[in-house]
């Protein structure tokens, strides 16, 4: 009975710990957000689904708001110097960045429900943000149940290095869609229903998730019918035409240029359409070597990751799991592909679900090494 006794005393211990450290990330993370540019968008995006349509009213109530939420220091840092300036002091320059946000109405209608705990839309975008961090870490940790301490102890820390530090601090809906990606990916294999409906949400979070779609049909082939599976692509596709058409979205290769190329535009809607062959060369290029530069321990990590799974399909071996991390692997070529920006926060499911995968290998030879019987170590160190 004492072996029972001690596993379930490490297993509390375990549940304790991982509680606390979530708790901190979240109280962490809202305390000392990154106050990036994007709160400006998504606290206007937020107003004007609240139903505010007047441009100067917008405006306003958008950056009093901002003013309520952040330091002196923070809101001249968020207000001034040539893009920023120009967006703070005319209304219309403000009005023409809401497409690039209400199109996340996911993320936007929790900032609005968060402000009812914050005081203010500003502040309801970090709480989401933080909330969402401390959700993935109990996800990620839930996923390996590990059974090593060293290994309960480090996988914190190691999910908070791959990029979840940076999605819990930012005003951004990155962190809410890998939390519904991340789940929905985990899902597939047990719990098929639930997860084609989160993956259905996906693009209600980021339309660019759209790209994980044909991934899932591909894991959820032969667990729920075809005809499912065609109304989640369908459901998905209509979202994100939908919310391209509601929100005024310029386009791809605008947003593509805006992004990437030409840099923020006080007047999106009136850019002229001059990108060209070298110019997106030239973003392909800056965004590979962002990645290689930043994240070198990321993209080994993808490398190495990508390699193993090659080797067990080729023996035939992959188990609902490889398949899960291989498709989220395919989603980051696929995004990267249509979107070179290089910012790691778009692929921490990937990074998230390769961690798991190796945090599981590591915790299952190290249950194995330490339930061995002394004549079967005697054994394998005779053979």
């Amino acid at each position: 009975m004492k072996p029972l006794g001690n596993t379930r005393a490490l297993k509390l211990a375990g549940l304790v710990y991982l509680a606390v450290l979530s708790l901190f990330l979240v109280l962490n993370s809202y305390a000392r957000n990154h106050h990036n540019w994007d709160v400006i968008g998504y606290t206007a995006a937020a107003y004007k689904l609240m139903g505010e349509t007047g441009t100067d009213r917008l405006s306003a109530r958008t950056y009093d708001d901002i003013r309520r939420a952040t330091a002196p220091e923070t809101f001249e840092k968020l207000t001034t110097g040539g893009y920023r300036a120009a967006v703070y002091q005319d209304p219309e320059a403000l009005r023409q960045q809401l497409p690039f946000y209400s199109i996340r109405p996911l993320y936007v209608a929790l900032s609005i429900a968060g402000s009812k705990l914050t005081g203010t839309i500003a502040g309801g975008t970090a709480l989401v943000s933080a909330l969402c961090g401390g959700l993935l870490l109990i996800l990620g940790w839930a996923a390996v149940s590990p059974r090593s301490i060293a290994l309960a102890a480090l996988l914190p820390f190691a999910l908070y290095e791959a990029g979840l530090g940076s999605l819990a601090r930012l005003s951004t809906p990155d962190g809410l869609a890998a939390l519904v990606a991340l789940a929905a990916l985990l899902l597939c294999h047990r719990h098929p229903l639930p997860a084609m409906l989160l993956f259905a949400l996906l693009p209600l979070a980021r339309t660019d998730f759209v790209i994980l779609l044909p991934f899932a049909a591909l894991l959820l082939h032969g667990r729920v019918p075809r005809l499912w599976i065609a109304s989640m692509l369908g459901v998905g596709a209509a979202a994100v035409v939908g919310l391209n058409a509601f929100s005024g979205n310029y386009g791809y290769l605008r947003i593509f240029d805006f992004t990437l190329v030409s840099g923020p535009q006080p007047y999106p809607a009136e850019m002229e359409e001059t990108l060209g062959m070298t110019d997106i060369l030239d973003a392909y290029a800056r965004g590979l070597q962002r990645l290689v530069s930043k994240d070198t321990g990321m993209i080994a990590l993808f490398i190495g990751t990508a390699g193993f799974l090659a080797a067990k399909a080729m023996r035939g071996r992959l188990v609902p799991f490889d398949k899960a991390v291989l498709a989220a692997l395919g989603f980051v070529l696929l995004h990267f592909l249509a979107f070179p920006s290089g910012f790691v926060r778009h692929y921490f499911v990937a990074a998230c679900l390769c961690l798991i995968l190796w945090a599981r290998l590591i915790d299952g030879w190290s249950a194995r090494r330490h339930h061995r019987s002394p004549d079967d170590a005697e054994r394998q160190a005779a053979s």
